[in-house]
């Protein structure tokens, strides 16, 4: 009796994902992205952003300086420490597919057993400081092995993040956060 309960346990917890349920998921497999950015944009470059970083970006880039691209998942969503953020509001769309669950991490490539297999990835020696930032290698593995162009988060709740380290196409909307 106790097997039965447990692979039902298991089955409803794979039917409940949040990575999927908590987007705007369209028929083909595409996940609507939105940004708040400078006026006149027709996509958005990792690299122009990180030399024209706001204050709010600042801190995450100390942990992990990786050049890339936030978006919020839902319309109107907003940034947790900042509220809503000014600008003009965009959408981008991406492949669920090609954005990886970094804190669920189903390949597990933040273990320690794929240190090695980063370093010669990276072209890194041994004990170089870059090993260690589990991001930036996971973010290469996934990237180099596997395809994926950003990763995908809980923000707070029943939110999600998205950050991509590739040149994205984006379209100006309307409004982001309603009337």
């Amino acid at each position: 009796m106790q097997l039965i309960l447990e692979k039902w346990r298991n089955f409803v917890n794979e039917q409940k994902d949040p990575y999927k349920e908590n987007i705007d998921l369209d028929d083909e497999g595409y996940v609507k992205l939105y940004h708040i950015g400078t006026k006149n944009l027709t996509s958005l470059d990792p690299m122009m952003a990180e030399r024209g970083r706001r204050q709010y970006s600042k801190s995450e880039f100390r942990e992990w300086d990786r050049p890339r691209i936030f978006f919020f998942t839902n319309m109107g969503q907003e940034d947790i420490g900042l509220g809503r953020i000014q600008g003009a509001p965009y959408v981008a769309k991406i492949e669920h597919s090609k954005l990886y669950p970094v804190y669920k991490d189903p390949l597990k490539l933040s273990y320690p057993n794929m240190k090695e297999e980063f370093r010669m990835i990276a072209g890194l020696p041994e004990n170089h400081p870059r090993e260690n930032n589990v991001f930036e290698r996971v973010a290469t593995l996934a990237e180099e092995l596997y395809g994926y162009e950003g990763f995908i988060y809980p923000q707070n709740g029943d939110k999600m993040i998205v950050t991509i380290w590739k040149e994205t196409p984006v379209e100006p909307i309307d409004q982001f956060y309603g009337g």
